[in-house]
């Protein structure tokens, strides 16, 4: 018997298909807004009853609300939610012009009156440089050692003026950091987030075993049939991080999170360090991504900068961290939220010290309206996430291959120069040896401790000489044998973040060249200083971390 249907009908059966799929797009292209709409307030609906309910659970069982992990968590996420939609729906179109011509701009106005009389700037600054000394002696009662950061922050700024570019056209702009260093170091509130965040990074990062895990097996895992640990490897467990944060990074981007950050971001560091718009952008970019890809925020107006601005541009990038190392810094064991203030004080840092080590003597050609930070190309999120992913594969080969050459050579210079000591009976000098040595003044002017301070000389000369994943790698094995207390692996840790190496002089000379080809020669010409800028501003960190953290908070 033919089970078949006969094909006229199996024709009719298909057209009708066709038809209901060819109605239903075209009614959905229709009603688009009024579909969007609608799924919206379902979702706000389910997710409004989930937290209502979520709090009345926890008021039920009588539970902690958790404010890092728990209901607590959810309850600002929720407010947080929903101030930027009132914000950005509801506020701004409504009252944001009004509110700006009645209220900020008149404000601003008479602040700029008042700031332009000489006799009350300098009441402000002396009034506000006393409360400080006067403040700080009294919180270091006890706890002198601090002090010695202090020290060092003075004679980074005393060095950056004497061999400024421009003594005369200085802005000295280091009240911001001093600000955030008081947030994230001193205030129990600002200490607990950025604690709390650090735990959730360190969370989400730990995700990544999931994957490599099964790529790998034991040698990320530590298990194996035979039941004997055989240690993981670094490449597959410290460095498969990246893959995941580069893959967050990409659907934050694609959805336009990671564009709202910099803007905010850059425009605080603007209305408060002094710095231009497009300073201000790049240094924002710089606080989340790479010194290759923040750039890309102001790319079309590279050609149009100043060299202050050029110099201020590189000295963001070797300042500051991307996001994906970070992670990998943390597999190492260094502090995730240590990592994160850094990460954030060393911005306007890196501003404050570019304008005093080059100062801006030409007038901006660029304005903040001109800039747009772009949205990636990606079709969707599931594009974004994928590419990203793809994207972080040269990240981490270039590290590999960093690694395993600067390591090896470090390792050559150190037997040559063994030998040479070995002639005259002093084997134990190498070339580790000799660069920790001169580093050592550095570590003492920053805080550490006298005793110490030969170990933290060697990882800050290695930072400054090979690069900052080496020298975090030493001072993990450091942190590992006890041979550094917790103030001096504090004050290492943010001396540290930051991609002020000879390599990396290379790298940016290449990207800016690359978007901008007619100020190659104006960009090799600054590169040096930046480089010398970008160190000083993560050491003046650590000197702020030093002097702001109390000992007994470590």
């Amino acid at each position: 018997m033919d089970l078949e249907s006969p094909p006229n009908e199996r024709k009719s059966l298909g057209d009708f298909v066709e038809k209901f799929w060819n109605y239903a797009g075209n009614f959905a292209e229709r009603n688009k807004f009024k579909i969007t709409l609608f799924l919206r307030i379902i979702v706000a609906v389910l997710y409004n009853c989930y937290f209502v309910a979520a709090i009345y659970y926890v008021r039920l069982k009588e539970l902690d609300i958790d404010w890092c992990g728990g209901v607590g968590m959810l309850i600002i996420i929720t407010v947080i939610v929903y101030c930027g939609l009132f914000y950005y729906k509801v506020f701004k179109p409504l009252c944001g012009d009004s509110a700006y011509s009645r209220v900020i701009l008149p404000l601003n106005l008479i602040l700029e009156r008042c700031w332009s009389y000489r006799f009350l700037r300098l009441l402000v600054i002396a009034g506000g440089v006393v409360g400080f000394i006067v403040g700080l002696v009294l919180d270091t009662e006890g706890d002198r050692d601090r002090l010695y950061s202090l020290i060092g922050l003075a004679v980074f700024l005393l060095f950056g003026w004497i061999f400024s570019k421009h003594p005369s056209h200085v802005i000295w702009g280091m009240i911001l950091q001093f600000l955030f260093g008081m947030v994230v170091l001193r205030w129990n509130t600002g200490q607990q987030v950025f604690a709390c965040l650090g735990d959730r990074v360190s969370i989400f990062l730990k995700y990544t075993d999931e994957g490599s895990g099964l790529v790998y097996g034991h040698l990320v895992t530590d298990k194996n049939d035979s039941g004997i640990p055989l240690g993981t490897i670094f490449a597959f467990k410290a460095l498969s991080v990246i893959f995941l944060f580069s893959f967050m990074v990409s659907i934050l981007y694609y959805y336009g999170v990671m564009q709202l950050l910099v803007q905010k971001v850059g425009w605080l560091l603007q209305v408060s360090v002094g710095t231009t718009a497009t300073e201000s952008i790049n240094c924002a970019a710089n606080i989340f991504l790479g010194q290759t890809e923040a750039p890309l925020a102001i790319q079309p107006l590279i050609p149009l900068l100043t060299k202050s601005e050029l110099h201020a541009v590189m000295t963001s990038g070797f300042a500051t961290i991307s996001g994906s190392v970070l992670s990998a810094y943390i597999s190492f064991g260094i502090s995730a939220s240590h990592l994160l203030s850094a990460s954030v004080m060393s911005a306007p840092a890196a501003l404050a010290f570019a304008k005093l080590f080059y100062p801006e003597t030409e007038e901006s050609q660029t304005k903040a309206d001109d800039i747009k930070v772009p949205k990636g190309k990606e079709a969707n999120a599931l594009d974004a996430a994928a590419q990203g992913a793809s994207n972080a594969v040269f990240m981490v080969i270039n590290i590999c291959a960093n690694l395993i050459a600067f390591l090896a050579f470090i390792a050559f210079l150190n037997g040559v120069i063994s030998w040479m000591g070995g002639l005259l009976g002093a084997p134990y000098i190498t070339f580790e040896y000799l660069v920790g040595k001169c580093f050592i003044p550095l570590a003492w002017i920053m805080g550490v401790p006298a005793g110490e301070c030969d170990q933290i000389g060697h990882v800050v000369a290695l930072k400054t000489i090979v690069n900052e994943f080496v020298a975090y790698r030493k001072l993990s094995e450091y942190m590992a044998k006890g041979l550094v207390s917790k103030r001096s692996e504090t004050i290492a840790t943010y001396a540290l973040c930051g991609f002020s190496n000879p390599g990396s002089i290379g790298i940016q000379i290449a990207a800016l060249g690359s978007m901008a080809p007619s100020r190659q020669s104006d960009l090799a010409q600054v590169a040096f200083r930046a480089f010398v800028s970008g160190s000083i501003a993560c050491f003046m960190t650590a000197c702020v971390a030093g002097t702001l953290i109390p000992s007994s908070s470590l």
